[in-house]
């Protein structure tokens, strides 16, 4: 099975740290967000990686991940230049994946535990509690009904649940085609969470609820010092 890392955007929350460096290359405690991200994958099972990103210090990304033999996969890159938003980066993995489900992750979001993403069904996200020590307005809520998610809201200003969006996806190879039509009836850039919400309207998007404090988004510089915190006292492994 494949997976895609979404590496692009350029870190406005996080600066000045990103004025001189892509915010997935930040480290998290002692090792670069992108190495926890790339480690999620392979922990599940995932060997095949595409990593996109928006050309800012691709060499660098190169020279911290290789090949990726290091961490026991395959890594592969493609850039765009293009702002259009992570639904619309995404679809330059097209070709490459082909017609099979596959896994998307977020290049800012670190995980602490392991996450089952062979053995899921497509559509699939990853929920968990809300993070009582982060700004829950910075993460999509969610209410589930039995095994699917229910309803989803974006960055809500007022408190709509207490389960949070992880940046983690299984999707199945549909979801280009649905990109491709988001595409041609919007100029606003399309998230992630605008194909994620066509699923949950539909009633197909399954979940996996994760235990507490177990994800964090590290796209505030308050956020990276948790995350650095969780990481330092888990004694928390990037490479499998």
């Amino acid at each position: 099975m494949k997976g895609v890392i979404l590496a692009g955007g350029f870190g406005k929350r996080l600066e000045p740290l990103t004025d001189p460096l892509n915010k997935h290359l930040l480290p998290v405690y002692n090792k670069p967000m992108i190495e926890y991200v790339v480690n999620t994958l392979v922990s599940g099972g995932i060997n095949n990686i595409l990593v996109l990103l928006n050309g800012l210090h691709p060499g660098l990304f190169l020279e911290m991940l290789g090949d990726g033999s290091k961490f026991n996969c395959e890594i592969l890159y493609r850039f765009s230049r293009q702002i259009g938003g992570p639904g619309r980066t995404l679809m330059l993995a097209e070709e490459w994946i082909g017609n099979e489900d596959f896994v998307v992750i977020l290049g800012d979001g670190v995980f602490f535990v392991q996450l089952p993403l062979i053995e899921i069904k497509a559509p699939h996200m990853f929920i968990s509690p809300l993070n009582k020590f982060d700004d829950p307005r910075k993460y999509g809520q969610v209410k589930i009904d039995n095994s699917f998610v229910k309803s989803i809201v974006w960055k809500p200003e007022n408190l709509f649940s207490d389960l949070i969006q992880t940046t983690c996806f299984k999707f199945p190879p549909d979801a280009f085609s649905r990109l491709k039509k988001m595409d041609e009836h919007t100029k606003e850039e399309i998230s992630i969470t605008a194909l994620t919400s066509q699923y949950v309207n539909e009633k197909k998007m399954r979940y996996t609820m994760l235990p507490e404090f177990s994800y964090i988004d590290c796209g505030t510089i308050e956020a990276l010092y948790i995350a650095s915190k969780k990481a330092r006292e888990i004694n928390f492994v990037a490479r499998p």
